[in-house]
């Protein structure tokens, strides 16, 4: 029940970008294990975890699909001040800068920046995803989301699937949830102990580049107008993660 319990708030923060679901689960005490079991291939354990954390998606996606279908330019710059408050978690681990962290960030800016597409929520119709890029992002994302510091919800919106799949979850399309679901288990069972690896070896690098990301794929995030009252929605999606990142 413990495990569930964690699993669904797990699964309700992951959805909000700037929310790493690793640094959770090193609150909770289970990152060592889960990192070292998830290697051995010992899955049974987590089984109540795992369908927490799925309760913990749909609420939350569902919750947040609706909030922008409602009210787009406050959930953007709510989600807005989520994501640039993250940069203080991603880089905790290498405060000092040098010209080689500089230029990894600046190449993760163009990176990010390139791949944006239209603002997240300025449309009622979501464009066709194929399965092979949904498989992809969910496979890096939920790898990415063990990983403690770095936002896994993040990657769908450098890669411009973060409305997509909140539509997909409100809407039950279940063909592409299962798509993504799979891309998902099979990302975090098969990726994540060589991304800690390679994270572990690159931290200040992969750090500074994935900040990068994110502050150029921000800008899917802008609202229509920005006015007195955006400011507001924005500062309340930003000092809870920049106070979630001190420290971690």
């Amino acid at each position: 029940m413990l495990l569930f319990v964690q699993g669904v708030v797990l699964g309700f923060i992951m959805v909000l970008p700037g929310m790493s679901g690793g640094t959770l689960f090193v609150i909770f005490g289970i990152y060592e294990k889960l990192v070292r079991d998830l290697a051995n291939r010992i899955f049974k354990p987590y089984i109540p975890l795992l369908l927490g954390i799925m309760v913990g998606i749909f609420a939350s996606g569902f919750l947040f699909a609706w909030f922008f279908t409602k009210y787009r330019d406050q959930t953007s710059v709510f989600l807005l001040g989520c994501l640039l408050a993250s940069i203080r978690a991603v880089l905790n681990c290498c405060p000092g800068i040098n010209n080689r962290r500089v230029i990894f960030m600046s190449i993760g800016v163009i990176i990010g920046f390139s791949l944006g597409n239209d603002p997240i929520g300025s449309t009622s119709v979501m464009e066709e995803i194929s399965g092979i890029y949904l498989f992809v992002a969910g496979a890096l994302s939920s790898a990415t989301m063990v990983l403690p510091g770095l936002p896994g919800s993040s990657v769908l919106i450098v890669m411009g699937v973060y409305d997509t799949v909140l539509f997909y979850l409100s809407e039950l399309v279940i063909p592409k949830l299962a798509v993504f679901g799979i891309g998902s288990i099979l990302g975090m069972v098969l990726l994540v102990h060589a991304l800690e690896k390679l994270y572990d070896q690159h931290r200040a690098i992969i750090s500074y580049f994935f900040a990068g990301l994110i502050l150029g794929s921000a800008r899917t995030l802008l609202p229509h107008s920005f006015e007195l009252e955006g400011i507001v929605f924005l500062m309340i999606g930003f000092i809870p993660v920049w106070k979630w990142s001190e420290g971690k």
